[in-house]
């Protein structure tokens, strides 16, 4: 036990693994191999020493920083640990560290406001402490990554002079987190347990902000992303506690990847009220979510949120890009900002040339943007055949092609914009530029962007609804074979479109289930489609004819329809399997009316 002052409640020392504090603090400290056991001793022993009530006995060294010295950033910003402290999510286990955390660090002089503390970087190598006249300094030096971080206590009145090896040094931010305050939200919470959970305060934070929902629940459970070494990252009772599903808030994480840990730190580091108490009280939640969005659009800029159906649909999508990033490509296409994995363009080593790369088009062209390249060519295809007519990210798809058409126009190679590796579907890099290519010049890409100007469509219907957009050629379908119009749509579908599954039909044609099993049926009575169950279809009827299967993310589909859609297949027999399947090789009504033409054809020769 150890106390700075004999009046306080004195800290009881416990003995944590070193596992237990990094997962307890996941995402705020990095570096798991650098801490040792009872870490939290080293980092009150830390506050001593500078508060001058530690010395060393004599051949005793001097505190080191402990772990990898990133928690030196909880300086001034200790309010995200205390967030995730009184949050309903924190296992238990977890939240028994941060208390015992919180109530060390409320006795150290890091919630001193007397005090002043700097935090920087040296050159060269080798780790020391001093404590003399101008206070204490503390460097240690890390081998595995060739980093010397650098932290300086400064008394009241006291200034350092100046390291002659100093890379940087700034002054740490002083937030949220007095003596008090940590004192009595660690007690609160002994009390009460943890705060109540408000799924409201979600998708306020969420509206104000332009965060996905599972992106906004984690940033108010005090877990705005997470490293690796937390594992699980979620459970299944943290995932109950959210209200979201694991995919939903792996895509949340991957949202929050643009946050690092001072990032994360500095987003919630004065959020909490000023009275704890208050997060207990009806709209604490709330209120803390206002702050929070506050804070993120200050740091980040306002986004636009789309709607959460359409951010459903681009979750399904899955491209190698949040689902949240994507919408916002097609939201403001102009001032895309760049998704996760492209931090690195930004950190002062970097050279000067990427320092100012602020939207996805600025690494247009790059080795490593290939994720960013295929998110757009899944996008525009996407946006314009799976999103109703008034969707804002469907509306944005034409502002998109105008700026991806500037990129290729200023200079660079369109095979180097346009480039993709190859993937585990063998589909070779010279193929998929080529299509790339002439997709954007031959026409095509031009009338699907026409058909989204020109608003045809009723707001709310689907270009994959045949009755919204060839509803002459439905009529035809349905007097030449004698069908009602809905079972004609449903053919028409299962002749065209590349997943016609029943969730999806369901969703293009406002069907309700009965309605579209009854169409199902009469198809089925006439002969036109067979019953089945086929691995990944999602549906239950087929067109007569070979089956060609497929390997994530490509779609398995009737072989005649893969030639309709331009689909490369491989294989014979029950090993026809899809290798490549480029997009839409047109839009929806030439596809329709195609897929009707060759069907009469095929017909009238087996004839």
């Amino acid at each position: 036990m150890h106390s700075t002052d004999s009046n306080t409640v004195p800290w009881v020392a416990r003995k944590w693994k070193s596992v237990r504090v990094t997962s307890a603090l996941q995402g705020l400290v990095s570096g798991g191999g650098s801490w040792y056991d009872d870490e939290l001793v080293r980092i009150e022993r830390t506050g001593r020493y500078i508060a001058g009530t530690w010395t060393p006995e004599e051949g005793e060294g001097g505190p080191v920083l402990a772990g990898d010295a990133s928690w030196v950033h909880l300086i001034g910003q200790v309010g995200v640990v205390a967030l995730r402290a009184a949050s309903p999510v924190t296992l238990p286990e977890r939240r028994e560290v941060l208390l015992n955390f919180l109530e060390m660090w409320a006795q150290t002089p890091f919630v001193d406001p007397d005090h002043r503390f700097r935090l920087g970087r040296l050159e060269g190598e080798g780790s020391f402490t001093v404590r003399d006249e101008h206070g204490s300094a503390f460097a240690r030096w890390l081998p595995a990554r060739k980093d010397r971080p650098y932290l300086e206590a400064l008394p009241p009145g006291c200034v350092r002079p100046p390291h002659h090896e100093l890379r940087y040094i700034e002054d740490c931010h002083r937030g949220w987190g007095s003596r008090d305050q940590l004192r009595r939200l660690v007690s609160l919470i002994r009390e009460r347990g943890p705060m109540p959970w408000d799924p409201a305060a979600v998708v306020e934070l969420s509206d104000a902000a332009g965060t996905s929902r599972p992106a906004a629940a984690l940033i108010l459970a005090g877990n705005p992303g997470a490293g690796s070494y937390y594992v699980p990252y979620l459970d299944a009772d943290e995932r109950a506690a959210l209200g979201f599903k694991a995919a939903e808030l792996e895509s949340g994480r991957e949202e929050l990847g643009v946050l690092r840990e001072g990032g994360r730190m500095a987003l919630l580091a004065d959020v909490l009220p000023e009275d704890p108490a208050d997060l207990w009280e009806p709209g604490g939640l709330g209120r803390v979510a206002a702050r929070t969005a506050e804070a993120w659009n200050a740091r980040h800029g306002k986004r636009p949120r789309p709607p959460e159906r359409t951010w459903q649909a681009a979750l399904a999508l899955g491209t190698r890009i949040p689902a949240t990033d994507l919408c916002h490509l097609f939201l403001d296409p102009e001032r895309a900002p760049l998704p996760p994995g492209f931090y690195l363009r930004a950190w002062p080593s970097c050279p000067d040339r990427y320092r100012e790369l602020c939207t996805i088009w600025d690494v247009m062209g790059f080795p490593d943007a290939d994720s960013l390249v295929d998110a757009v060519f899944t996008g525009l295809p996407w946006a314009y055949a799976d999103l109703p007519a008034g969707d804002p990210v469907r509306n944005g798809a034409p502002e998109v092609v105008r700026v991806l058409r500037k990129v290729l126009a200023r200079g660079d190679s369109p095979a180097g914009v346009l480039r993709t590796g190859v993937t585990e579907a063998g589909v070779l890099e010279g193929r998929t530029v080529s299509w790339r290519w002439d997709w954007l010049t031959d026409g095509t890409c031009d009338r699907m962007m026409a058909r989204i100007i020109a608003a045809d469509l009723p707001p709310g219907r689907y270009e994959s609804d045949p009755r919204a957009c060839v509803p002459d050629l439905v009529e035809e379908v349905a007097q030449t074979l004698d069908l009602p119009e809905d079972p004609a749509a449903l053919y028409l579908q299962l002749l065209t479109l590349a997943v016609p599954s029943d969730r999806n039909v369901r969703r293009w044609n406002g069907w309700t289930p009965a309605r579209h099993k009854q169409a199902a049926a009469r198809l089925v009575e006439r002969g036109l489609v067979v019953e089945d169950k086929r691995p990944r279809a999602g549906r239950g009827v087929f067109l007569p004819g070979p089956w060609a299967h497929a390997a994530k993310p490509l779609p398995p589909m009737e072989c005649g329809k893969a030639r309709l859609l331009g689909a490369r297949l491989a294989g014979a027999g029950e090993d026809r399997k899809v290798m490549h399947l480029p997009g839409l090789p047109g839009t929806l009504p030439e596809l329709f009316t195609e897929a009707w033409r060759s069907s009469r054809e095929t017909e009238g020769q087996g004839d």
